[in-house]
């Protein structure tokens, strides 16, 4: 359970950075069950606006930590998910890459959260635009 000075710390962070970072889309599709085989079927999907910072990772941190040369790091500010939600691996995120180009990223790995549960840091790798995803 947040303690009220995490709300608080979370809630101010969301209020100093509202609008100053890349907007986005996160996209999750949420499967109704699964076939023999264990694959998703059916289902809905979730669509949440999100803001934050596309990165590349350091070529000494990632090749320490085994991360491949393609992936990027995606930092979102939770206070800013609208509606509320935490992301997790194989949700997808539509941000603008470095040449101001739309781009679909999966979620590979959730790196850290903060305390506060004020920022999250995600390992994410490229993809096509998905079908049925939001333009």
């Amino acid at each position: 359970m947040a303690s009220m000075l995490d709300t608080f710390i979370r809630k101010e962070i969301a209020k100093g950075f509202k609008n100053q970072l890349l907007p986005g889309i996160l996209w999750r599709r949420v499967p109704a069950s699964v076939n023999s085989s264990g694959d998703p079927t059916g289902g809905t999907t979730e669509t949440y606006r999100v803001q934050g910072i596309r990165d590349s990772f350091n070529a000494a941190f990632a090749a320490t930590a085994s991360i491949p040369t393609t992936d990027v790091r995606i930092l979102l500010i939770l206070g800013l998910i609208t509606p509320v939600t935490t992301p997790v691996v194989d949700d997808m995120i539509r941000m603008r890459n470095d040449k101001g180009i739309q781009q679909w990223h999966k979620v590979r790995t959730v790196l850290t959260v903060d305390p506060a549960n004020a920022h999250i840091v995600l390992q994410c790798f490229q993809i096509p635009t998905p079908s049925g995803a939001p333009t």
